[in-house]
């Protein structure tokens, strides 16, 4: 971020704004402040303000500390205060480099400024979370843009050390539309390397080297400042990513409006144990106009591990981690499946962790986890009752942050469409019908199409250890379709299951009735009543040498209710009874024999 080139370990600052750091060399809490230079001596002689007498961590106000919470600065074994407002956040420790933290060639190498010098799997393992790191740069004579070659060094070292990655431009944009360029030069290097960036992209404001970047303080208006810095955001939140400004706070104070910045982050850089100030009178103020993301605090007297120098830009990140997930909708699909909505915990969230609840267990247990607002829950079955949760979380330095997870909702799934229809028995008039048990069903309905109607009637309900229904008065000879539905009674109501498919079966057809015989010279004919909707008859004839009836005979005309039984013996008696069939698809359907009919042939 900052101006500096790491020659032997020495800090390059900006001639035009430098106080030399030797000249704190008593009183060594005040480090420069920012990026450009500034050192906080001059911050309380601009803003008319006394300086403190000390700054240490035991002076403060009571007035100041009792609106602040500290943390002991881990890379710098100094105490840092921070805003009472940030205190439930959780706080990340982050570096930000460019070309200056690569290893040192010859500049005749053509390796130079391309290698990155920072061990990251040491730094992470030291507690390094995220860094920023930057891609380009406009601090040239004439205001052109050029790629940081060590980007690509840097950021690949902290990916795959699970190190969370932002970028930034040194900006020197003095227009919007220079800043719409800037920002659509970073954007082609994202696309032209795929970096996994999930920090914001970031402008950084702050003036150029003397004879270099045109940028300096005050040339531009506090509104046109403004519309450069949110000409650069609007670029960036357009191609789908987060964007930030990054200034320091002279800069944030007297150049920008930044509360008049949308969709913005603010990366505030100042060189200090706090960034609020605090006066000898005892009372503190709140210098900082912005509420900010992330604090830059130091770039000196650095203790990190993965790199050899002192000097090395340390940033905090506050990072509101309770976002809880709403919005949580559960609807049943057609196929019996649970699809889960919810509405979006925050822009930056990594995915989210879809729970539902074991009985067995006594916990809510991980179903899934998907980047996108919504899940389909295929592992249910009807007539049960789920129960959801779903969290939002972050991954930050290869650790998943959970946020609050959503209310609990329950879900109460219909019964299961039945299945396994089937007949039990089957007569002329009536049909017996079982189906399978529908898990969690409370009952089940009966339904029965009516021609005349052309639609189901509802036939009757039973309960749920009914597995079976007598069908009654049905017309014979005849096909009937039935559908079967299960249904569960809960405390909000009736559900239902699916219909189930339609189930056809034929009634057998009426006894064959007024059946008589008529005796001629070796020959014997047969009558009876037609019999409705008969496809036809079968008659049959006592073999008395077996005792069985034996078929004599198939009518297939429906209409032909007599038969011919010739080549008899004179003065022999036979026995004969018919029976009326309904031919199906595979299969016929026969009606009760009629009685016993005997005649002697003459």
């Amino acid at each position: 971020m900052s101006l500096r080139s790491i020659f032997a370990g020495a800090v390059l600052l900006l001639a035009a704004v430098l106080t030399p750091s030797k000249v704190y060399a008593q009183t060594d809490f005040m480090e420069l402040d920012g990026v450009m230079g500034q050192s906080l001596y001059e911050e309380q002689t601009l803003g008319n303000y006394e300086l403190p007498s000390l700054l240490g961590a035991t002076k403060y106000s009571d007035s100041f500390t009792s609106g602040s919470f500290t943390t002991q600065g881990k890379y710098t074994g100094k105490t840092y205060y921070h805003k009472a407002e940030y205190e439930g956040m959780t706080l990340f420790n982050g570096i930000d480099v460019s070309w200056w933290q690569s290893k040192e060639y010859n500049k005749e190498d053509p390796n130079y400024h391309k290698v990155t010098g920072i061990d990251w799997e040491k730094a992470h393992d030291d507690g390094i979370d995220f860094a920023f790191v930057r891609v380009a740069s406009s601090d040239t004579a004439g205001g052109e843009t050029y790629t940081d070659t060590a980007a690509d060094s840097h950021i690949q070292g902290a990916l795959e050390n699970d190190i969370n990655v932002g970028v930034y431009i040194f900006s020197q944009a003095m227009t919007e539309k220079r800043a719409v360029e800037e920002a659509e030069y970073v954007l082609d290097l994202l696309e032209e390397n795929q970096w996994d960036v999930t920090l914001p992209i970031v402008m950084d404001r702050e003036p150029g080297r003397p004879g270099y970047g045109p940028l300096k303080k005050g040339m531009l208006t506090k509104a046109k400042e403004t519309a450069v810095e949110q000409a650069f955001i609007d670029t960036i939140v357009d191609a789908g990513y987060q964007a930030a400004v990054y200034a320091n706070y002279d800069w944030f104070r007297n150049y920008i409006n930044g509360s008049a910045l949308e969709n913005c982050q603010i990366w505030l850089a100042r060189y200090n144990f706090t960034t609020t100030s605090n006066t000898t009178k005892g009372e503190a103020y709140g210098d900082v106009p912005v509420d900010y993301d992330f604090w830059q605090y130091t770039s000196t007297s650095v203790k990190m591990a993965g790199w050899p120098s002192r000097s090395l830009d340390m940033d905090f990140w506050y990072k509101d981690t309770s976002a809880q997930t709403t919005g949580l909708q559960m609807v049943t699909q057609s196929d019996g499946s649970v699809l889960l909505t919810w509405d979006e915990a925050a822009e930056d969230v990594t995915g989210y962790q879809v729970s539902r609840y074991d009985p067995q267990q006594g916990k809510y247990v991980e179903l899934a986890d998907t980047t996108d607002c919504t899940y389909t829950d295929t592992s249910v079955e009807g007539g049960q009752s789920y129960q959801y949760s779903v969290c939002c979380y972050w991954t930050i330095g290869g650790i998943n942050y959970y946020g609050t997870p959503s209310e609990n909702k329950e879900m109460v799934l219909p019964p299961d469409q039945v299945t396994g229809i089937r007949t039990e028995k089957q007569s002329s008039t009536y049909l017996t019908l079982a189906w399978d048990e529908v898990s969690g069903a409370t009952g089940y309905r009966i339904y029965h199409y009516q021609t005349d109607l052309k639609k189901y009637a509802r036939v009757a309900d039973v309960t749920a250890e009914t597995l079976s229904f007598k069908v009654e008065k049905l017309a014979s000879a005849a096909d009937h379709k039935f559908i079967v539905r299960a249904f569960m009674d809960t405390i909000n109501g009736r559900l239902w299951g699916k219909n189930s498919r339609t189930y056809t079966e034929t009634t057998r057809p009426l006894k064959t009735r007024g059946v008589t015989a008529v005796a001629g010279t070796s020959k014997i004919t047969l009558s009876w009543n037609p019999v409705e909707n008969a496809s036809g008859y079968q008659v049959y004839r006592l073999n008395t040498d077996t005792g069985k009836y034996e078929k004599a005979a198939t009518i297939r005309d429906p209409k032909n209710v007599t038969w011919k039984n010739t080549g008899l013996k004179k003065g022999k008696t036979y026995t004969y009874k018919v029976r009326a069939f309904r031919k199906c698809k595979d299969k016929n359907d026969y009606g009760v024999c009629s009685g016993i009919v005997k005649c002697k042939a003459k």
